[in-house]
Parts: structure tokens; sequence; C-alpha cells
């Protein structure tokens, strides 16, 4: 080994040279040297020998830790030290890879020259990175506003079935929630919290028209970006209030045409299944809730015996027996756990895409098809959702001046669920297929010859799951999109594109009738939820044009650069819908209107809604140091008075780009981006009550009672009145942003705070005399203000030629507060001034009563509930000392014993991903959650029984006996005989989260194998979704959605293929 001397050097470590001791290597010294500005492949002499040298910056400085490969030699290859220093051994003609994160990547081919020098420059992709903003693109660095994105291959890293399950927790305020996980579900977006009582989201547009984002096929994403405050997103108007999501799909690329063929499985399960107690303990436990609520025993001797006996040996006992009182019905005494008998294990997805993507010359095309079928979880009816897309985005530059763009886009559902029962719809009948409230565990799924079992009331989940017929759904959604793009002048363009939507919706419902058999084969009735039998169609037809045509200018001028945008658009949606119905089929398995013979109900409607707006932007920069943008936006809606309908939405926002200052040179070493931002704007919203908010509607009430003039007429009756002075929600929204990147753009961030005002909302006026005998009309009478902040950092390294990572964090909070209301008696049922959004008012609990004598000392609780307290109850808190719980009158300024204990909104919303690269093999993990929520839980799957039909679930045997004093629960009663189920501090429940939401392992293989076959790229994964999640609730409840009323999420495991020729 060569002998080495200890020297003091100068180690460089992400631009800042630090003295060190320690062992040095000779200077970064060349005999040839190479610049980043060279023309792609630098070709030198051939020769075989040991090439060495050194990488460089443009400022001449080592840079440590680039990566030396020979191309096309796996394993071979090197990683400059500290002095930017290597050696690697190659042949003539191989060509080295030289790259380095936030530098331009250069070829050089071997030669004869045996030393080199290699300058590497800043990468002019990262430098001019372009994000898609209103209307056109801007340079990231360039962005005045808060504006957040993610890119296809952040999406592609994670096998999702729609693209919101791939935003959530991937960008900062930008809350992505998921309340029912039945198939084709998909997520609802909100952008920087609570935006109006009236509850409006953001403005999703694809390729710049409104579209649903649950309907797209991922794999056609490009990229997404967030407008989150109100001068990034004012370009577009009255939609835009609370923030826009731009979603752009992948266009075609001048290059040789590739083929792409991903496919994805996946075993998919429920997150969280609830456990009932077994027959035995439920019994029990339902005599002694009983007992405790003034009875005696539900179930006599004779009844727990039967129970008992199956319970201890079901080979040799029936699960049912004949009533003594009744010899035509059954009594049930089995012992049948209704989650298993109704819920799967596990059910399937498949997801495939194939695309092709290619240009020649002047055209550029990209096409796609994709296909989705996902199983659902019932046991007993083949629930699903199939999804087929087609996409085809075609451009074509006509001439040096004129470019034509086409896009088609098709989208087709299909979703099958069990009918159920005549009282719900197609998603109450999903939610109730799961958990029934009056499932007993003694019911068997069916009696012994064989019929189901169910006598009255009593719902059997299987049998509804089974026989009740079937809700199928079907969506056909057809775009159309036509383009030109006009360059009469080198910096002047012209835009025009015009969108038609067609879209259908056809439902189809048919109930069939369910015979109940009882314990006499003679004697055969039918379940009442069901009958009379029925089938219904329904189609909703949807209709969407959008025009805009829109010109942008841009000059330099030195070091003056402008860039001006005039536009216009136009949007226009009707909607037309249908039903018909018809009861008693002559035969369950006949589903025509015309098999039918009973009562027949039909009806129709059809409303519109349409926008114009006229918008300009200026953006202008001095150097790119000193940025300016500008915007304004003339809109107009047809949902208010035309005296109203047109407004002016203007903003502004500016940036400082400290880092290109000369003073900040000597700083950028270590600080390669520095900027400070600012923006404020005003913008309106429109949503604020339907397509009419401002014409009084009639109702129809058909014939009536008495004659007019010898005949029966038809009637209405007048709607409530309405204000003639209402109008838009005006929104008005301060951003201060902080971006930075470091240590050669390895670790970079965002920072946002902000102020949104919410004015005039629309909502009950001040209330008229009553002798008027209607309501006070809607008017713009309240305001809101949401405070928020985002933080959003990341770092990636190449640590060795092999290996590669990542890793970013996102972090937000809101929160949001009445500021005016009209409330004068600051009722706490009600918004108040002053209200934090979300605020949960209860009493205070200091525990539960372990003795008579306990509660005669206590203060009064009688106002809580009039009957008599026990040892077992819950012991409220006396917070204002008069010897009295009570809630007082209710208001802010007599709230009895009641404060302010939780909130419900979540709070410090974060994502946590990070990715690692070593050879062929990825990997990416994934975790997202919720800092801190409040949730008040009711009913009887959270305390147990609230009557006699109810079913507990097991965590309720946890409750206050004489034998279990430190229970969590008060005694088991019925809701009617206690006042202990009031919202109070004991049983409010923590849903802040930790979910594991995506981790997957990747490899390709090697591309010198995959040359042999003339193939780009194939690689295979295994991925899990939502596999670990730590919570503080009940096992029963995900803390995603806390409901046992929706479809419950699921969590998979999932195997992909991605292969590109």
């Amino acid at each position: 080994m060569r002998e080495r001397k200890l020297v003091e050097r100068a180690v460089r470590i992400s631009g800042m040279f630090v003295l060190l001791s320690g062992m040095g290597l000779q200077p970064c010294l060349a005999s040839h040297s190479y610049n980043a500005a060279s023309a792609g492949v630098v070709q030198v002499e051939q020769q075989k020998q040991k090439i060495t040298g050194c990488v460089l910056d443009v400022t001449g400085s080592p840079l440590p830790g680039a990566s030396v490969l020979v191309k096309g030699a796996p394993g071979r290859g090197a990683i400059t030290d500290m002095d930017g220093n290597f050696s690697v051994e190659a042949e003539q003609g191989e060509q080295l890879e030289i790259s380095f994160i936030g530098m331009e990547t250069q070829v050089v081919t071997v030669s004869a020259k045996t030393r080199l020098q290699i300058t590497l420059k800043e990468d002019s992709k990262t430098l001019d990175e372009v994000v898609v903003v209103g209307y056109g693109t801007q340079k990231k660095a360039n962005l005045t506003g808060a504006v957040a994105s993610v890119s296809a291959e952040t999406l592609e890293s994670r096998p999702i079935t729609n693209l919101s399950q791939g935003l959530q927790g991937m960008i900062g305020n930008l809350n992505i929630s998921a309340d029912n996980g039945a198939p084709g579900k998909g997520y609802g977006f909100n952008v920087r919290g609570t935006t109006s009582i009236n509850s409006s989201g953001p403005l999703v547009l694809v390729d710049g028209v409104q579209m649903d984002p649950n309907m797209i096929n991922p794999a056609d994403v490009e990229s997404v970006s967030v407008l989150k405050d109100a001068a990034s997103a004012s370009i577009y108007g009255t939609q835009a209030a609370y923030g826009v999501v731009l979603i752009t799909t992948k266009k075609g690329k001048d290059e040789k045409a590739k083929i792409s063929f991903s496919s994805n499985w996946s075993i998919n399960s429920p997150t969280r299944k609830p456990e009932y107690m077994d027959s035995w303990t439920f019994a029990n436990f339902h005599n002694l809730t009983n007992r405790n609520s003034g009875g005696g025993d539900y179930y006599d001797k004779n009844y727990m015996d039967h129970i008992y006996a199956y319970y201890t040996d079901p080979k040799h006992n029936l699960p049912v027996f004949i009533d003594p009182s009744n010899p035509n019905k059954y009594l049930y005494c089995g012992n049948t756990d209704w989650i298993d008998e109704t819920i799967k294990d596990n059910t399937l997805m498949q997801q495939y895409t194939l695309s092709l993507n290619g240009g020649s010359g002047k055209t550029a095309y990209y096409g796609s098809i994709g296909f989705l079928d996902q199983g659902g979880t019932l046991k007993h009816y083949d629930d699903k959702y199939r999804r087929f897309n087609v996409n085809l985005n075609l451009t074509s530059d006509v001439t040096n001046w004129l470019q034509v763009r086409l896009k088609t886009v098709y989208n087709n559902t299909y979703r099958d669920a069990p009918y159920g029962s005549n009282s719900s719809d197609e998603t109450a009948q999903i939610n109730s297929a799961f958990y029934g409230a009056d499932l007993r565990p003694m019911m068997p799924v069916y009696h012994p010859d064989g019929n189901f079992s169910g006598q009255g009331s009593w719902t059997n989940m299987v049998a509804t799951q089974s026989i009740s017929g079937e809700r199928k759904n079907k969506e056909n959604d057809l775009w159309l999109t036509g383009g030109l793009k006009i360059t009469p002048l080198k910096d002047w363009t012209i835009n025009v594109d015009y969108t038609y939507n067609m879209y259908i919706l056809s439902k189809k419902q048919h109930g069939k009738e369910i015979l109940e058999h009882t314990a006499n084969p003679d004697i055969v009735t039918v379940f009442p939820h069901t009958t009379p039998s029925r089938v219904k169609f329904t189609t909703d037809d949807n209709y969407y044009q959008t025009f805009n045509a829109y010109t942008d200018y841009s000059k330099s001028l030195g070091k003056h650069n402008i860039k001006l945008l005039l536009g216009y658009n136009y949007e226009t949606k009707s909607y037309r819908w249908f039903n018909a119905e018809r009861e008693n089929l002559i035969s369950n398995d006949l589903a025509g209107l015309g098999q039918a013979y009973g009562e027949k109900y039909n009806g129709s409607g059809q409303h519109s809604w349409a926008t114009m707006g006229y918008f300009a932007r200026i953006n202008y920069n001095y150097d790119e140091r000193y940025l300016l943008e500008l915007n304004g936006r003339y809109d107009g809606s047809s949902k208010f008075p035309k005296d109203k309908r047109f407004v002016f939405f203007p903003s502004v926002s500016a940036a400082w780009r400290i880092s290109s200052e000369a003073f900040f040179e000597p700083a950028k070493k270590i600080v390669d981006e520095l900027k400070i931002r600012a923006s404020y704007g005003s913008l309106g919203n429109q949503s604020v009550g339907g397509d009419y908010p401002y014409i009084a509607t009639m109702g129809t009430n058909g014939e009536m009672g008495y004659l007019v003039d010898g005949k029966k007429i038809a009637s209405v009756s007048p709607g409530g009145i309405v204000s003639p002075y209402l109008t838009w929600e005006t929104v008005r929204q301060i951003d201060l942003g902080l971006d930075w990147a470091l240590l050669n753009s390895r670790l970079y961030g965002t920072f946002d705070w902000y102020m949104r005002k919410t004015l005039d909302m629309v909502t009950n006026g001040t209330p008229l005399p009553a002798v008027l005998g209607t309501g006070a009309p809607q008017a713009n009478t309240a305001d809101l203000k949401t405070t928020g902040w985002e933080l959003s950092m990341g770092w990636r390294d190449r640590v060795n030629k092999d290996f590669s990572y990542d890793v970013s964090f996102v972090l937000s909070d809101y929160q949001a507060e009445i500021t005016k209301f009209n409330n004068p008696q600051n009722l706490l049922s009600t918004h108040y001034v002053g209200k934090k959004w979300g605020e949960i008012w209860g009493l205070v609990t200091e525990g539960l009563f372990q003795s008579a004598e306990e509660v005669s000392a206590h203060a009064d609780q009688s106002e809580i509930y009039g009957g008599g307290w026990y040892p077992g109850d819950v012991k409220y808190k006396d917070l204002n000392g008069d010897g009295k719980i009570n809630k007082g009158k209710n208001t802010l300024d007599d709230p009895g014993d009641q404060k302010i204990i939780g909130n419900s909104e979540p709070r410090y919303s974060y994502g946590i991903k990070g990715g690692l690269q070593w050879r062929d093999f990825d990997f990416d993990v994934f975790f997202q959650g919720i800092g801190k929520k409040d949730v008040v839980l009711g009913g009887n799957q959270f305390w147990g029984f609230g009557n006699e039909w109810h079913v507990p679930f097991k965590h309720a045997l946890d409750s206050w006996t004489e034998d279990n004093r430190n229970a969590y629960f008060p005694r088991s009663t019925y809701d009617n005989v206690t006042g202990n189920r009031e919202t109070q501090t004991r049983y409010l429940q923590n849903a802040a989260y930790l979910r594991l939401k995506s981790i997957t392992l990747g490899y390709s293989l090697p591309k010198a194998l995959l040359a042999k076959w003339k193939i780009d790229h194939v690689r295979f994964y295994v991925s899990g979704q939502n596999l670990l999640t730590f919570d503080h609730l009940f096992d029963i409840y995900d803390p995603e959605t806390v409901s046992l009323s929706t479809y419950p999420l699921t969590k998979s495991v999932s195997f992909g293929l991605n292969i590109t020729l």
C-alpha cells in the first residue's frame, strides 16, 4: 500500500471548506479536462488503461460523493473522495457516466488520456424546473405564491387505485379524507382546512377542465399542482375560493415509440373487524343490563339452559327451540359470529394499464387503456367495482406557428351491491350489511329446515346479502377536447380550446321479497323490510362545456423580464334526471316495469348553471431576484341575481430571491436557494345553496281534496322567502412563505403561514315575526377566519455508486374561528362569535360513583336525568359550585357545568416518506397521520345496549359491577334510564393516529440483460397498504373513518410488474 502522509487539508463539505487533520490524497490535478457545457458524449482517443481524475463544480471546488460509473458494466465504478478524486478501470471506447445530485450528468468516452478533470454544472432541469399554474407554467424558482406539486415518479412508486389515495399526506394542508371503503369509493379533497359554513371544497381541474379525480387512471397522471393561496388561485375566480388542484396527464414526446405495461394484483382485507360477544356472554350481559334498567332477567332459566346447551355442545343441540307461548315461533339459542358470517377475510383486486408514447417529427402521441377490478368484502354477495379508462392525447405542429391538440378521454364504471331493504339507499345498505343493530349471536343463519332465520324485524344479513336483490350503477363519461396554439411571434402565443363532456349515470334497483319461515312449515310470512318487491330505474344526464381563449406575451429587456396573460373563460353545465319505479313484481326474478302490477312512481328534474370570466396576469422580475405577480379576474355566475352576478377578484404576490444577491455569495457555498414570498388576494365562493338560491321554489302537491268549478285540480305550495340581496361569499387570504435549498440542493424545504377570512357567508338571516308564517330567508350574515401553517422538508443524497436515499416530511395545522354570526343569545347549540370550529362542549367527569353514600353526598344530578343515580353511574363535576349539575341555559354566558373539552377538527396532519436505491433494488416507505383530534362516540356501538334490541360489541363488557369497580364504562343500562351518556371528558376519544400507508420493495432487471432482449425496463415489486396503525381507539374503529356505519377501509398486500419496451 502506498505510504500516506498526515497533512492538514481543506475538505469541502457541500460547498463549504473546513480545515481538518487527516489522511490526504494528492490534490485534484489533471492532464485533460472536460466541461459540462460540452455537448452530449465527449470523444477521446482509444486505449485500454486505468483512469484517474477529479470532479469539480463550476467554481473549481471538488465534489465529494460524485458517482463515476462505467456504463453497461454493473459493479464497476467509483465515488469521489473528499477531494473529488476517483479511480476506475475502463477499456478504450467504454463510457464513464459522472453524476452528482443537483448537477447535470456528463458522459465521457475513454481514450488514451489517463488523468481527467471533469467539471459539472448545476442541473438546468433543477434550476428551470417548471410547475403547472393557472393557464400555463412557471419556473419553480420564480414562483411567488404558495404552490406545491407531486410528480408522476412519486405516484408511480405506490400501487394505488385512485389518485386521491396517492396524494394523501404528500402535500402540506392538502387534506384528503376517506369516509367509506366500499369498492370504487374515492376520497374527499380539502385545501387549508375549514372553508365555510356551506362546506365548499377546492376546484379540481384535469388538463384545465373540471373532472372527478377519482375517475382518472393514476397511471395517466404526469403531475399534480396545488394552488393554495388566493394569489395563485384567483386566476380561476368563482370556484377557486378554497384552492385549486391542477392535474396534468401524460402527453406524447418526440422520441421513439415506447410501449409500457403495468399490472398490480392485491389481496385486501378490512383494517378493523369488530368483535361481538358469544351467545352465553351476551345473554348474561343482557340480563344484567335489563336488571340495571329496572326489570328482571331478560331470558328466563329455560331460555338460558337452551343457550348454554348449544354453547357448550353445538353438535348435539339445535340452535332453535319452540317458543313455549307460541308453537308457531322459534326462539333462538345458537352461537353465531355475525361478523365472520357476513365479511370475507380477503378479497382480490387487479389493475392493468397499457400505454403507447412517442412521436415523429412534428407529431407526438400518448394513448393508454386501463382496467380496474376491485372486489368487495361482503361474504354472500359479489359486490364489486370495475373501471375502464381510455385516454388519447395527440399534438401536431401543422406549421411552425400552428399547433393542434386533440384529447379524448372515456371512463366507464360499473358498481354492483346488494339491495338490502326498501328503507335504505345504496350506500346505507352497503354499510348496514356489515353491522346490523339486531344481530344477536343466538340467531343462527339457518333454521333446521335449511331456510333462512329471522322473524319479524330481526334482520338476517346473510339473507339480505344473498337474496334481497341488487343495486347496479353504470357510469359512462366521455370527454372531447380540441385546442389550437398559435405563435404569431417568437414571444407571443395564443391558445384556444373547447371541451365537451357527456356523463350518463344509469341505476337499477331490484328489490326482492324475502320470505320468512316459522317453526310451522305451513306458516310463511314476508320480511317487512323488503316488502313489497319493486324495481326502479334512474338515469342522470350531465352535459358540461367549457371554452378558453387566452394569450400570453413575454419579453426580456436586459435584466427586466415581463410576461403578460389575458384570457376569457366560459363554462356551463346542465343536469337532467328521470326515474320510474313500480312495486309488486309478478316474480322475484323478473326485474322490469312491465312485470310489476303495484303502485307506480316516477319523477324528473333538470337544472343548469354557467360562469363566465375575463382574467389577466402580469409577471415581472428583475434579474430573477425581485419577483412580482398581479392577477385579476372579472367573474360572473348564474347562481346570483342579475345585478349581483359579476365581481372583480384581484390578487398580488411578490418574492425576493435573497440567494441571488451579491452580498449572499459567501453563503452560497452552503445555501443554494433562499426566497421569501408574500401574497394577498380576494376570491368569491358561489357554492351557497344549489343552483338557484335567489329564486323561490314551489312544490307540487297533486290533486286538492275538494272541487273547484266541479273539478279536482292540482295545487302547488309556495316556498320560503328568498333575499334579493343574496350574493357571493368573499374569501380574502394573506400568505407569507419561505423556500430554501442547502448543501447542493440535498436539503430543501418550504414553510407557509396563512390567514383566510371568509366574509358574508350565507346562513339564516334575522328572524322574522311569527305572523309571517315562514322562516327567515338565507342571507350573507356570517364571517369565518382560518389561520394555519405548513412545513415541507426533504433530504436526498448518494452515499456511493450503488446506494442513494431520500427522505421527506410534511406537517401542517389550521384552526378556524367564527368572527360574525347572528346568535344574539350566544346559544351553544349553534355558532357564536369566538367559537373555534369543531369545539366540543361537555361535562367534566370525576369518575364513577362507588357507593350510595357517595351519590347522596354529591351535587344533585337530577337535571341531567330525573331518575335515580346509583353506584356505577357517572359522577359529574360541579364546575360552578351551585350544588347542582346542569347545562344552565346552554349559552356562552350560562353554560352551567359545561366547558370546552375538546375539538373534532384534525390538527397536525403529517406525512413521512423515505426511499432508497441499492443497485437494482428500490425501497419506499410512507407514513401518514394526525397528531391531534377528539371525537365523541355514541350509540349502541360504543356504549352497549341502547334498548333491548341492540347488540353491543365485546368492549362494552368492561362496565361497572360490584366485582369490577375499576371498569371503564358505567353500569350497563338502556339509554332511556340513565344520564351516563352525556358528552363528557371521560369518554372523549383520542382519534390521533400514525398509519403505515405504504411500503414497497422493487427490483429492476439489469439493463445489460434487458438490452439483449431489446427491452428498456422491467420492474417487479411487492407492496403493502395500511398494514400498521398506531392509535388510541377501540379496535373496532378505524381512525380515518371513526365510524361503524360505513363500509370499512381495507389493508392490502400487492404484487406488481412494470415493463417498458
